[in-house]
């Protein structure tokens, strides 16, 4: 940007300055929950207008995980779920969930050592075998709901193609009769 356009104020630049640092606490916070992902983890990133980031991973469908980040990089929520259940984390008492008194819920500043501690242990605890059954399970419903819509579509088209000869054999006999009626006059 050339110096004739520069037009931002040193409060504007505070604040420009005070967004990036939230921005940066933030994909510092989600950059160590991906790189604790070790395996075939699948997931989407969203963000929403507030400056809150969040974060959906699964592994063959048996853990799943949903961090909301705040633009300040501290966590809103963190839901994990896995075979031994599902567990909330939260600032809101309301919300918390899978918490009792031989499994305490951590405190807000070792929620991230908890978060990718779980991670880790998702990923140990699924072998390639697990992966590939949960594919393979994948792929059958789909080849399945694919079988169905073919033979539902050719049950259509015979009952299409016994429309159109019936519409044929009228189509010939009123042709018939019409040159009948066009040879007696």
């Amino acid at each position: 940007m050339h110096w004739d356009q520069m037009s931002a104020t040193p409060d504007d630049l505070r604040e420009r300055v005070t967004r990036g640092r939230r921005s940066a606490g933030q994909l510092g916070v989600l950059g160590a929950l991906i790189d604790a992902a070790a395996g075939p983890w699948l997931g989407a990133m969203d963000t929403d207008g507030r400056g809150a980031a969040e974060l959906r991973m699964h592994l063959a469908g048996r853990f799943r995980l949903t961090a909301v980040v705040t633009s300040a990089g501290k966590f809103d929520l963190v839901q994990l779920t896995g075979p031994s259940g599902d567990r909330v984390l939260s600032s809101k008492p309301s919300v918390r969930r899978g918490w009792d008194a031989d499994q305490r819920m951590p405190k807000q500043p070792e929620w991230l050592d908890y978060v990718v501690g779980w991670v880790m242990y998702a990923s140990a605890e699924i072998d390639r075998r697990a992966v590939v059954e949960w594919r393979l399970f994948g792929a059958d419903r789909k080849l399945a709901a694919m079988n169905d819509t073919v033979d539902n579509l050719r049950a259509g088209l015979r009952e299409r193609e016994q429309l159109r000869d019936e519409l044929a054999t009228e189509v010939a006999e009123l042709r018939d009769e019409l040159e009948s009626l066009a040879g007696s006059s």
